[in-house]
This record gives structure tokens, C-alpha cells and sequence, in this order.
């Protein structure tokens, strides 16, 4: 009880994660993937259809539609814009924060609680996902509720917990689907070494079964009104990713990526992880080096291989980081000051470049759009001068704010800049320039797609759609089109001498190969 009280007068420690999440700057998508939900959302409200994945007006069943319902409701809520598209990440991640700290406070004491959720925040792998509108961060979230919940639900435990340590389940794969299976092999060494009771318990079969009806009701509708043949394409995506060498990347690929995705702090988990081996024992061992690393091992197994996959990982990276950061920072003891004096002179380094971007004229001839060289320079300044100040540090508090502080003024001007949420910088521009928004906005504009489309081409229709107020139906070819009507159309099939009639309105490099046309008034 102690414990509970002492971690919730810390409240007040959750307030520097704000500037991580809520950004002032402008919000455009990224193509692939989370334009794409958020496209496949915006026809979930205008058709009224909340079945079936759409492609305008086909269903597209590759892939679940959990995240397309949640950004859907939101969008429905708060109006059709891209900070209510991007609002279920953001409180999945709030929610992945709060869960990371209840994990390490129950497994390692309430003073791991606070810096894991800290070095969780500040890990850049979790911090570009939480501004993604993807599957990603909501599915996260849910597995770290199916853990904490199976670690409450002790056999003198509420039976609510034995609910929810089956309830997180069927959430799960309407947001990711098959993918759902592998952190379920990961958690059984714990399910059945330590809450075997739990398979003999009404409760937990009670959740179980509660959390997938809403799956067996959406595909058994599904079945019923498309067809297996349409929704047997979830299981053909399956195969694909299992068998594909599109995204394979050899079995050692997350051996390097996550640590690169979450630099500094995986090599402070190194260190924790190396501490914890010796010490962690029991509850400890099995959700905190068991579970992570055999998910590890079962995604490294998978052919398909991306960095978010590795994003389940983060928030066990960020507790072992957290405790070889505190036994860093302990007073009394012999601290690696090699150490110490190593982040210093990076911190030098990293000072100088910040005063060379504040420079006028850009002296290292850096641009990260949509950031300034200036906000970057700043950045760069405050975190080295966070860390060359290490050394001098003696107590445990100022050791860690030496660590920290430096990281989370950086991290917060990235984010405040608009890096993790204007993703698509020149194409918001381009859609918002001169009198193209008037023109958008009067009327439908339909798009011709003759075939299958190039990946840089169907990357640039999503964003142009999803810039399009008015969105009308995919043609084949312009005879299909109305007399006087607008539509965006690949540059290089105005050439074609069935589209010459077409006018072109609107064009340019930030665009393409997308123009927008409209067809002979017919008078």
C-alpha cells in the first residue's frame, strides 16, 4: 500500500511528457502506412460501411481494421483532420507510458517506475510511432495491458484481472491481426510457470471469449457479405509476409536495428540487462529477460522484418535501461567515470555542431525538413552541454537530470518542430498553395489510374486524396468522366490521345506524378 501511495503522489512527474506528445506544429501523413489507414478511415465515415478495409469502393481485406475503426470514431468525435486521425496513438502511447512504469514499479520498486517511463519518452524508436497513426502503438499498448494484467491476477486477486488477462486478446488482432500470436507464444513460459490457475479459472476463459466476439462478429458479417474468397485475404498477407523476400532482412537484422532505433539508451540496457541476469529471479526474470527476448527471438524468426516490429520491445529496453541507469547515477559507489567523461566529450562534439547550425549560412550544410538548421542547432546545443556538464555531477538526482534533461529539451524541439508529425512537408505545401484548396474544395475530384501503380506514384495518390476535401470515384480512363468534371490524373498519361482533351489546372514536382485535370465542359 505504501507503494501505491508513494508512486501517485509522484504524479506530478508526468507532466515534463507532454511537449513528447502534444505537438504545436503542423501535422501532415506519411504514405505508407499510416495515410493509408487514415484514407481507409475517411471512407469508413463517408460510405457509412464499417465492415470491410475499403480501396475507394472495393473491400481490401489485407490487413485487420481495428485501427481504421479507432481513427474513424475519433475523426467522427473531433471533426475530419489529421490531429484526431493521429489522437488513438497518442493516447495508446500515454496509456504504454503509464503501463511501463507500473511494470517496473511492480517488478523492481517504485523508484524504477518514473525513469522507465522517462527513458520510454525519450527513446526515439517509441516517440516516432506515437505520432504515427498506424497499428503499431495501439497494439503495444494492448500487450503491455495483457501483461500487467497477468501479473495482477494472483490467485487472491479481484477476479476483474483474471477478465482482463484474457480480455486484451481479441483487441489485439483486430489491430494487428496474425501478428497478435507471437507476444501470446512469448507470455506462456510466465502463463504457465506462474499463473497456471489461471487456465482452471472461469474468469479468464470468460474474458478471453468476451474480447474476440467482437472478431467473430466482424468476420463472421464479413464472411456473409463478401465472401471467403475476399476475406480469406488476410491469411494470403500472412503467407506473403511469411514467405516474401520484399522486406526480409536477414535473421540478425533486429540484433542491430533496435539498438540503432533507441540509441543512447540501449547501451545503458546492456548494462541493466547484464546486472538484472544475476539478480532477477522468479515473477522478475520471466516478464522482464524471458518474455522480450524470446518475442525477440520469434520475430527474428519471421521472414517480413521492419522497425516496428521492434517497437514491442522498447519498453522492456527502456526498464533494463533504467536500471543500469540508477546503478550509474548511486552515490557511494566507484562510478565508471571513463564513462562519464566518454558522454562528455560527445557532449562537446555535439555542442559545437549546434553552435555551427546557429551560425548564419548553415556552416555543416544541414537540412532535416521540415526542421530549421537552427532548431536543430539548438537541440544539438542543449544536449551537448547537458552531458559535458556530466562529470562534474556527484549525487544521484543531479546525475540523472545530467542524463535526462539534455535529451528531453532536444527530443521536445524535435517534436515541437513539427519532425515526428509533419511528415509529408512539401505535399501539404503544394495542396495548400495559391487558389488549389478553393479549387479542391468545390467540388468531387475523381482520379484515373490506368493499372497497377509504382510505389513512389500510390505513396503520392494517398497523400493527394487524403488532401482532396471532396474525394469522387477511382476511373479507368477519362471517357468515364463528366463533362466539366475535376481529376487528378499521372502526368505522363496526358499524352496518351485519350486524355488530350483534358485540361490541366494544377501541377508541380512536389505533386507528381499526380496533375490535377478537368475534362472539356462539352458545350
Amino acid at each position: 500500500m505504501t507503494r501505491s501511495n508513494g508512486y501517485q503522489k509522484s504524479g506530478f512527474r508526468w507532466l515534463p511528457f507532454l511537449p513528447l506528445l502534444i505537438s504545436v506544429a503542423p501535422r501532415s501523413y506519411l504514405a505508407h502506412d499510416e495515410g493509408y489507414y487514415a484514407l481507409q478511415a475517411r471512407w469508413i465515415q463517408e460510405s457509412g460501411q464499417w465492415l470491410a478495409p475499403l480501396w475507394w469502393d472495393q473491400p481490401l481485406f489485407d490487413r485487420t481494421i481495428g485501427v481504421q475503426w479507432l481513427i474513424a470514431s475519433a475523426q467522427s468525435l473531433f471533426g475530419p483532420n489529421s490531429w484526431a486521425a493521429h489522437l488513438p496513438s497518442l493516447l495508446a502511447a500515454a496509456l504504454a507510458l503509464w503501463l511501463t512504469a507500473r511494470l517496473a514499479s511492480g517488478l523492481l520498486g517504485p523508484g524504477l517506475g518514473w525513469l522507465s517511463a522517462a527513458l520510454l519518452a525519450l527513446t526515439p524508436l517509441f516517440i516516432n510511432y506515437a505520432h504515427l497513426a498506424s497499428q503499431d502503438m495501439p497494439l503495444l499498448a494492448l500487450e503491455l495491458l495483457g501483461v500487467w494484467a497477468l501479473l495482477q491476477a494472483q490467485p487472491q486477486a479481484s477476479g476483474g484481472w483474471r477478465i482482463a488477462a484474457g480480455l486484451w486478446l481479441g483487441p489485439a488482432f483486430l489491430i494487428k491481426g496474425f501478428m497478435t500470436a507471437l507476444p501470446v507464444l512469448a507470455l506462456l513460459p510466465f502463463l504457465l510457470l506462474k499463473r497456471r490457475f489461471l487456465l482452471r479459472a472461469p474468469a479468464f476463459w470468460s474474458g478471453l471469449l468476451l474480447g474476440w466476439l467482437p472478431v467473430a462478429l466482424w468476420l463472421g458479417l464479413s464472411l456473409q457479405h463478401y465472401g471467403a474468397g475476399v476475406v480469406g485475404g488476410l491469411l494470403d498477407k500472412l503467407l506473403f509476409l511469411s514467405e516474401s523476400d520484399v522486406y526480409s532482412a536477414g535473421p540478425f537484422y533486429y540484433f542491430w536495428n533496435i539498438p540503432a532505433n533507441c540509441a543512447p539508451w540501449s547501451l545503458v540496457a546492456i548494462a541493466g540487462l547484464v546486472w538484472g541476469l544475476k539478480r532477477w529471479r522468479s515473477e522478475q526474470g520471466l516478464l522482464l529477460l524471458v518474455y522480450p527476448l524470446s518475442l525477440l527471438l520469434l520475430l527474428s524468426c519471421f521472414r517480413t522484418k521492419t522497425p516496428y516490429y521492434g517497437l514491442q520491445l522498447t519498453p522492456f529496453l527502456a526498464i533494463w535501461a533504467a536500471s543500469g541507469l540508477r546503478l550509474f547515477a548511486q552515490s557511494g559507489i566507484a562510478r565508471p567515470r571513463a564513462i562519464a567523461w566518454c558522454l562528455a566529450g560527445l557532449g562537446v562534439l555535439l555542442s559545437l555542431a549546434g553552435v555551427l547550425l546557429l551560425l548564419p549560412g548553415n556552416l555543416l550544410n544541414l537540412e532535416i525538413p521540415p526542421l530549421a538548421p537552427a532548431l536543430v542547432g539548438l537541440a544539438a546545443l542543449v544536449l551537448g552541454l547537458s552531458w559535458a556538464l556530466l562529470p562534474q555531477q556527484q549525487s544521484q538526482k543531479r546525475v540523472l537530470a545530467a542524463v535526462l534533461i539534455g535529451p528531453w529539451l532536444a527530443l521536445s524541439l524535435l517534436v515541437q518542430g513539427g519532425l515526428f508529425s509533419d511528415r509529408s512537408p512539401a505535399v501539404r505545401q503544394a495542396l495548400s498553395a495559391g487558389e488549389l484548396p478553393a479549387l479542391l474544395a468545390a467540388e468531387p475530384v475523381a482520379v484515373i489510374s490506368q493499372g497497377s501503380l509504382s510505389g513512389q506514384a500510390h505513396a503520392q495518390l494517398i497523400l493527394v486524396a487524403l488532401g482532396t476535401p471532396q474525394l469522387g470515384p477511382k476511373l479507368e480512363n477519362a471517357q468515364d468522366l463528366a463533362p466539366g468534371a475535376l481529376t487528378w490524373i499521372e502526368s505522363a498519361a496526358l499524352q496518351d490521345s485519350a486524355n488530350r482533351d483534358l485540361i490541366p489546372l494544377a501541377a508541380g514536382d512536389d505533386l507528381a506524378p499526380w496533375t490535377l485535370v478537368r475534362s472539356p465542359s462539352g458545350n
